[in-house]
Parts: structure tokens; C-alpha cells; sequence
């Protein structure tokens, strides 16, 4: 909790206020490296602001003389009295707020301002560093064979990681992420979100992602359960032999339904042995021979004698 030593407006230059901190409940974020710098420079930065006295870090606010002339002779300034109380506390808090490895580090540094300048010298180039390892692993990162919950929550990761180093990521740029890396799967229901008028949100994409991983689920399902029987003729599953429209398929049925066309004509005839006699029990099968045709033998003579009845 912040407390005034005395009532003086604390945004005159030479304010007589003395602000103090309880860094422990004030400052919650601690700095333990380069990942979480931007998140605690941004704590820092917005507290000292409130109070007026970011000009302590930023160098606004320099540091006054200690000693000023005054009728003539010189005295000890009392403003630099104040300020230096003021920046001690500052530099203090500072400390109270970075990992104990890193504090050890500031307890040679006189001054809230060089503090707070080799914080920065020691972290925010790294913390670049991070963003664009971070923005990297982003642009690479894909569902593949993930569920969408997993493949999701890894990307929200790694945009929430950006956010703690200072580079936000907006709704537009995540959703456009999500969609590059979902796979050839979900190219219809991607293709059908980018043609929308308005940005989806993030929740609602979810959902449908969500849905359209069921439905994808039903259909494998409902094809590993298709009957194969037509696999014989076209080796192509989906469909019953009784539908197939392959030639083989087509042949088979043109010999059966030759073959059911002959059975049904019935066999009246006697097969010709190529004997010169035949015997019969049933003459109905015999019948008169009145055509120009006739017999002859081997040596070219007809022979006359032959019974006029064929079968």
C-alpha cells in the first residue's frame, strides 16, 4: 500500500511527497528472465505511471543538484533530499519484484534509473530473441494426426507465450493460423469459414472445428462397417454385386441369362451317330422326307434305297 509522508501535490517537479510501496502485494509479477521481461516491464512501467513517478526510469526526472545557492550562499538542496529518498524506494521495489539471482546482481547500481537501464541491456534483447523463436514455432506447428483439442490448445500456447514478451497476437492473425494448419481433412470447412463476410471468433471456431472432427469420426466408421461383396468384380468397396457396373460384372450376367434362355426350349432331337440304321420307340419323333436332296456313297452313286423318314 502506497503512503504519503506528507499532503503535497506529488506531480510538482519539486514535490515534497515521499510515495512508499509494498512491492510484495503491488507487484506480483516477478522478472525470473528474458520470457517474462515485457510482462514485468509492463507491471513496472504502469505502476510508476500511476504515481507519477516514471520519470525516475526513463531519466524525466534527473537527478537534482546537491547543493544550490541561496541569498547568496550555498545550501544542501532539499529537493535532491527528497528525490533521492523517493528513488531508493523506487529502486527497492525494483529489487522486491526480480528473482533473487537477478537482484544480486542490481545491489551495486546506485540509481533506479541504471537499474532499471541494465535490466533492459540484460533481458530485452533476449526477450526479441524469444519472440522470434516463438513466432517461429508458430508458423510451423500443424495438426497432422492430433486431435483438434491438442493441435488447438498448442497453438494458444505458444500465442499466449508471445504475449507474455509483448507481441500480441490479434483474433484475425490466430484464426488464419488455425486454418493453415488443420490439413487436407478440414479443407472444405475452412474454405467455407474464410469465405464469410465477418472474422470468426476463436470460441465459435473451435466448436465447429470440434464438430467436424465427429462427423469426419461417423463417416471412417460407417466405412470400415460397408459390405465388400462387390469386391470380386471391381475390387471397389461401397456397393453389392447386384449393383456393380463393371464389364465382368455385366459378362457374368449376359452368360446367365443365355444360358436360362436355352433350358427353357426343350431337346426334341435323336443325336445322328452317323449310323445307317436307327432304332426308335417312338415313330412321332420320325418324319416323312419329300425335299430334292438325296444320299450317295463314297463312289459318287446315289444309292436309291433309304428310308424316306428322317429324325
Amino acid at each position: 500500500m502506497a503512503l504519503n509522508v506528507t499532503n503535497v501535490d506529488s506531480t510538482s517537479s519539486n514535490s515534497s511527497v515521499i510515495i512508499q510501496f509494498n512491492p510484495v502485494s503491488q507487484l506480483p509479477i516477478k522478472l525470473v528472465g528474458s520470457h517474462n521481461f515485457a510482462t514485468w516491464k509492463a507491471q513496472i512501467s504502469m505502476f510508476m505511471r500511476g504515481h507519477n513517478l516514471f520519470g525516475h526510469l526513463d531519466g524525466s526526472s534527473p537527478t537534482p543538484s546537491t547543493i544550490i545557492t541561496q541569498n547568496d550562499r550555498q545550501v544542501e538542496n532539499r529537493n535532491y533530499n527528497i528525490w533521492f529518498r523517493q528513488d531508493q524506494l523506487i529502486q527497492n521495489s525494483i529489487m522486491a519484484s526480480v528473482d533473487p539471482t537477478i537482484a544480486a546482481a542490481l545491489a551495486a547500481v546506485s540509481t533506479a534509473k541504471l537499474s532499471w537501464d541494465s535490466l533492459h541491456m540484460a533481458y530485452a534483447n533476449k526477450s526479441q530473441t524469444r519472440v522470434f523463436s516463438l513466432r517461429d514455432q508458430l508458423a510451423r506447428v500443424s495438426k497432422d494426426s492430433r486431435l483438434v483439442a491438442e493441435y488447438l490448445h498448442e497453438v494458444c500456447s505458444l500465442c499466449n507465450e508471445l504475449a507474455t514478451v509483448g507481441a500480441l497476437i490479434s483474433n484475425d492473425e490466430l484464426i488464419v493460423k488455425i486454418l493453415s494448419g488443420l490439413g487436407p481433412d478440414f479443407q472444405e470447412i475452412s474454405a467455407a469459414i474464410r469465405a464469410r463476410d465477418s472474422i470468426i471468433s476463436y470460441e465459435e471456431l473451435y466448436a465447429k472445428l470440434i464438430d467436424h472432427e465427429l462427423f469426419l469420426k461417423h463417416e471412417e466408421v460407417k466405412k470400415e462397417t460397408t459390405p465388400i461383396t462387390a469386391a470380386m468384380l471391381c475390387n471397389r468397396q461401397g456397393h453389392t454385386a447386384n449393383v456393380c457396373r463393371s464389364q465382368s460384372h455385366n459378362h457374368l450376367e449376359a452368360k446367365a441369362n443365355f444360358l436360362s434362355g436355352m433350358q427353357a426350349t426343350p431337346n426334341q432331337w435323336i443325336v445322328d451317330s452317323g449310323a445307317t440304321h436307327h432304332v426308335t420307340t417312338e415313330p412321332t419323333n420320325l418324319e416323312e422326307y419329300n425335299g430334292p436332296e438325296g444320299i450317295a456313297m463314297g463312289d459318287g452313286k446315289k444309292n436309291p434305297n433309304y428310308s424316306p423318314w428322317f429324325h
